[in-house]
């Protein structure tokens, strides 16, 4: 029984979810202190310096995904996995955005707290996108592309 409570709690410590959510908390505080950098050291509109902390952090934030969330350390299609990495990385910048902007001019809520709850938001579509779209099938895409290759050199 206690092997199996170890086994469970180190099989959770390995999944996706959890290495990902782990990456999204450097992430998230990266991103939220070059906010309040831009905001409140530099002026610069809430808006415009969420837009530059949320590109500057996805840098490092792809990096750390795809070596230690997702286990893709070689992509079979490098451009495609950059493309679609980036399509997913604008779609949770227009989600990030949405959320902040409402709760700051809808409900006049702090842009920091607004922030905490944007980033929140957007760790559900990133999570998603990244998973099924960015990161998929990697051992089926390898395989096929050592078949392949196999199949190549004995014609």
């Amino acid at each position: 029984m206690k092997n199996n409570i170890v086994e469970s709690i180190l099989r959770l410590l390995k999944s996706e979810f959890v290495k990902f959510a782990f990456v999204g908390g450097i992430s998230a505080v990266i991103e939220f202190s070059l906010l309040i950098l831009f905001v409140e050291k530099l002026s610069i509109d809430y808006l415009i310096g969420n837009v530059v902390a949320f590109a500057l952090t996805n840098i490092v934030t792809y990096i750390l995904s795809k070596r230690y969330v997702f286990n893709a350390a070689s992509s079979v299609n490098k451009a495609q996995e950059a493309g679609l990495f980036f399509l997913c990385l604008l779609g949770g910048l227009l989600v990030n955005q949405i959320v902040l902007w409402a709760f700051v001019e809808f409900t006049s809520l702090d842009y920091r707290i607004a922030k905490v709850i944007a980033i929140a938001i957007t760790v559900i579509w990133n999570f998603f996108t990244r998973k099924h779209l960015v990161f998929r099938n990697r051992a089926v895409a390898t395989q096929q592309s050592a078949a392949t290759d196999y199949s190549e050199d004995t014609l």
